[in-house]
């Protein structure tokens, strides 16, 4: 199989810039632009509703990526420059905005400055610039307020416009404990197939964690590889950035031992028998895991007894 390309080191085009700004929507719309990213930046501390849904962000576009190593990765940023400025991300055929608003209730055209204004500045924009395929999404924390405000979008956003629920939690635990709906793209990113519930807030948490290092606009392949380098057991990369490699002697070795079953789908070697279950603390991209797979081949156990005096 072939190593995937790498696309992190891929470079990331700046957009939304002042200058853009001024020749599209004029000084004052620039100046509100430049106002509304520093104090969205300055007030970005801890675990916020923001944070939690660009990570959520990140873990589903792992887990669609499962089995394309090939493919480029799109990127993500928080706090962008512009007018729809909680998260962007964007490829080569995308480029989605979200705002998002943990409030009891708002509406599109409220306030100094309203929602729909900022969608139409954002997309003028984004067309400006011939940024390919600009979206604007809302993003609430209430199914009712959602439904509200889709209903009654402003015909003028409504082509390139959405309403989405994502949940807020005070704590991270509670985010991804109470809302099962997220479990399934968590798990698919995560070290098993069968999970507890721990495991899949631990994957969310770290994605979290990595994400809050980056400042500016990056791959999202980055933010994966650095949540593994924070935490190797926890999330998963073999089959999303990079293949699971087994020797052929050794599957022919382990799958001649009466009673032991394996997996790898989830980039890790797990396997059960007789009642027992374990999974390895590094992953099949691992160079421990080449030396466990040539101590197999050399040991040749024929029974899941001797198979388990070798497994590290």
């Amino acid at each position: 199989m072939n190593q995937p390309v790498p696309q992190s080191a891929a470079v990331v085009f700046s957009i939304n810039s002042n200058s853009s700004i001024i020749a599209c929507l004029g000084q004052a719309a620039a100046t509100y632009a430049a106002n509304k990213h520093r104090g969205g930046s300055s007030g970005k501390k801890g675990a916020r509703y923001e944070d939690h849904f660009l990570a959520y962000k990140v873990a589903e576009i792992a887990a669609s990526r499962v089995g394309m190593l090939n493919s480029a990765w799109p990127s993500i940023a928080g706090q962008t420059q512009g007018f729809v400025d909680d998260v962007l991300m964007r490829d080569g055929t995308a480029t989605k905005y979200f705002q998002l608003k943990n409030v009891k209730d708002i509406t599109w055209t409220g306030g100094t400055h309203p929602i729909a204004t900022d969608f139409s500045y954002q997309y003028q924009l984004a067309r400006h610039e011939n940024q390919p395929g600009p979206t604007t999404t809302l993003v609430v924390a209430d199914m009712a307020l959602r439904d509200k405000l889709q209903a009654a979008m402003p015909g003028t956003i409504a082509p390139h416009s959405e309403v989405v629920f994502f949940p807020y939690r005070e704590t991270l635990n509670r985010l991804v404990l109470d809302n099962p709906a997220l479990h399934d793209t968590l798990r698919k990113i995560s070290r098993s197939s069968n999970p507890p519930q721990d495991d899949l807030v631990g994957v969310l948490g770290v994605l979290v964690m990595a994400s809050g290092e980056f400042a500016q606009e990056v791959s999202v392949e980055e933010i994966l590889r650095t949540a593994h380098r924070y935490y190797p057991t926890q999330i998963r990369t073999v089959g999303i950035t990079s293949p699971v490699i087994l020797r052929a002697q050794f599957t022919n070795i382990v799958d001649q031992i009466a009673g032991l079953k394996y997996d790898v789908s989830q980039g890790f070697f797990s396997w059960d028998a007789y009642g027992t279950s374990e999974i390895l603390d590094f992953d099949c991209a691992d160079p421990k895991f080449e030396e466990f797979q040539k101590l197999i081949e050399q040991e040749n156990p024929t029974t899941f007894e001797r198979f388990e005096e070798l497994v590290p």
